[in-house]
């Protein structure tokens, strides 16, 4: 096996471990991962479109559809007209929404430090480096970036 698979397997345990843990504690706050990653998506970009949502999550329209239905069934986002194209619709975080946010962050940080309490602040700035590079390599490459708050 050469260098570059080693790397993307253990990428892909790591991202598996970490999915698997934050969403098992996450079940103790009353939320789910899948939830928490749209609700994040739409704090860090502003009002979207379904459109901008399941391009941004690689996701079905539909599946998107379902998601964003029971997050409003639950009063964390609100559906409204779009200003540039009456008919699509923005989604936009509630007051509810921006509290599970808020609640889940001290998880997000407990889990965090001490998964990299074992990296030295040197390596932790490294890593963080090579993460941002190839990120933008695979944007580069034809990765969907997140959309901005104008769904562009």
């Amino acid at each position: 096996m050469n260098i570059h698979h080693a790397i993307l397997e253990q990428m892909q345990e790591l991202n598996l471990r970490m999915h698997r843990l934050f969403n098992d504690r996450m079940r103790t706050q009353g939320a789910s991962l899948a939830q928490l990653k749209l609700l994040s998506l739409i704090q860090r970009s502003g009002p979207l479109r379904s459109t901008d949502i399941a391009d941004a999550l690689g996701q079905a329209p539909r599946t998107v559809t379902e998601a964003v239905d029971g997050l409003e069934r639950d009063r964390l986002v609100v559906r409204t007209p779009d200003p540039r194209d009456r008919r699509a619709k923005r989604i936009s975080l509630t007051e509810e929404g921006k509290a599970v946010i808020r609640d889940v962050a001290p998880l997000k940080d407990a889990i965090g430090g001490q998964l990299f309490e074992v990296l030295d602040a040197a390596d932790q700035g490294k890593l963080l480096s090579i993460l941002e590079t190839l990120n933008e390599r695979l944007v580069e490459m034809g990765a969907p970036s997140t959309p901005d708050a104008n769904g562009e």
